[in-house]
């Protein structure tokens, strides 16, 4: 009998695609919010992620065995505009899930960011302390905080910059729109001041589906590229894999939504330690232009070794 995953979020850029890759062999129930959702083969329900007594019914009337948190606001000026938002979608929420998840005996998955860490020119391991610069930041090291102390069963990836495609024509992300604006050769805006790591969705959804295959518990990974880039030299290492013209890249610095007010910024870094992964899986995760290579090969459908 297939296990159940309840996905909440089905229909976000995260939780489209780990359907995607985890529907053959597992039976998928899928939240939304407002939207209907509707997916061939998978069971889909409304819910409000806030409602505790809602999320705990879902929770028990499916009996998951495992519970993905895919809901949340990842943008960092919007969360800097709407911290209240932020915290409730990125924490409040996340609690809700995660309880009703424990009582339920569900493992709990939370997809975590770089973005807890405070962005000082250095490498991060995992057992070093969050110490956020921003409101997003902020509002995901909490969860990770309650997840570690009060769940019995989870799995937190902490992720670098994740880019690919997502399943809903009414909230583009900044890939798609760095392919819309090469395919009408408009001019791209890309900062040079933020240095992370960039990784293909899809790879992280294979993680994701190796993790549950070996049963992993407990545990808090870095997931992210080897190597590390600006969004300029990502913008200027996908024109050169896709074949685009890397003229129309134009290099920014854009106002970064901090939450130290007194502190001068200039280029900030979010680069995480890849090496617990890689030795718990026994590969070595890709340089930022393998990955690319990895996205173009799928997305022009070409065959992948």
């Amino acid at each position: 009998m297939k296990k159940t995953i309840l996905i909440f979020g089905v229909s976000s850029f995260v939780g489209s695609n780990f359907l995607e890759l985890l529907k053959d062999e597992f039976r998928i129930i899928g939240t939304y919010f407002k939207t209907p959702v509707s997916i061939p083969g998978v069971t889909c329900v409304p819910c409000d992620v806030l409602k505790k007594e809602y999320v705990a019914s879902i929770v028990s009337i499916f009996k998951p065995d495992i519970s993905i948190y895919a809901v949340g606001m990842s943008s960092l000026k919007e969360c800097q505009l709407s911290p209240k938002q932020a915290d409730a979608l990125n924490s409040a929420g996340a609690v809700n899930c995660c309880v009703a998840s424990e009582r339920n005996s569900s493992k709990f998955i939370f997809i975590s960011s770089g973005f807890v860490l405070g962005g000082e020119d250095t490498i991060y391991r995992e057992g070093e302390t969050p110490f956020p610069n921003t409101t997003y930041g902020n509002s995901l090291s909490s969860t990770e905080f309650y997840v570690q102390r009060s769940c019995l069963n989870y799995l937190i990836l902490r992720c670098s910059s994740l880019y690919g495609r997502g399943f809903n024509p009414k909230h583009d992300n900044w890939f798609e729109r760095l392919q819309s604006a090469f395919a009408k050769n408009e001019p791209i805006l890309a900062d040079d001041s933020v240095y992370t790591g960039f990784l293909d969705i899809q790879i992280l959804a294979k993680i994701l589906k190796a993790m549950i295959a070996n049963g992993v518990t407990n545990r808090l990974f870095h997931v992210s590229s080897k190597d590390f880039m600006t969004r300029y030299q990502f913008a200027q290492a996908y024109a050169r894999i896709f074949k685009k013209d890397e003229s129309l890249i134009q290099k920014t610095t854009g106002i970064f939504p901090s939450d130290r007010k007194s502190e001068e910024l200039s280029n900030l870094y979010y680069r995480l330690d890849t090496s617990n992964i890689e030795e718990f899986l026994n590969t070595k995760m890709p340089k930022i232009e393998e990955s690319l290579s990895v996205t173009y090969k799928r997305l022009n459908n070409i065959g992948l070794s």
